[in-house]
């Protein structure tokens, strides 16, 4: 898989999050996905939805990517999220990181890394 083909699964995520709208991303997730964050590991297209709806600290997110990176075996995404959270405003750095399936075609994890400070 090319890399543009891996940049338009993370877009697909990215576009999601910002949208509140899993169904933007589902289509790209493997069956065995698992996202990855402070709020521990959650599995599959359902994982996600729950951090969207249930456990996700932001809304009207805005997410500025800066630098992509692929490697042989993943790719990293970093940059600035701007969202609502609780105490107003928030802008947080962010470095997420891309596994792929074998065949490139759809995302099985993503490893989500903030730096709110």
């Amino acid at each position: 898989m090319s890399d543009s083909d891996r940049d338009d699964l993370i877009d697909a995520y990215f576009d999601a999050m910002d949208e509140a709208d899993l169904e933007r991303v589902r289509p790209v997730l493997a069956d065995d996905f698992v996202y990855e964050s402070l709020a521990g590991d959650l599995e599959g297209a359902a994982g996600l939805e729950t951090y969207l709806e249930e456990v996700r600290g932001l809304s009207n997110t805005s997410h500025q990517v800066t630098l992509r990176a692929h490697g042989e075996d993943a790719s990293v995404a970093e940059g600035v999220v701007t969202g609502d959270g609780d105490d107003g405003r928030v802008e947080a750095g962010f470095c997420d990181v891309f596994e792929f399936d074998d065949a490139d075609e759809r995302i099985v994890r993503i490893g989500v890394y903030l730096n709110d400070s």
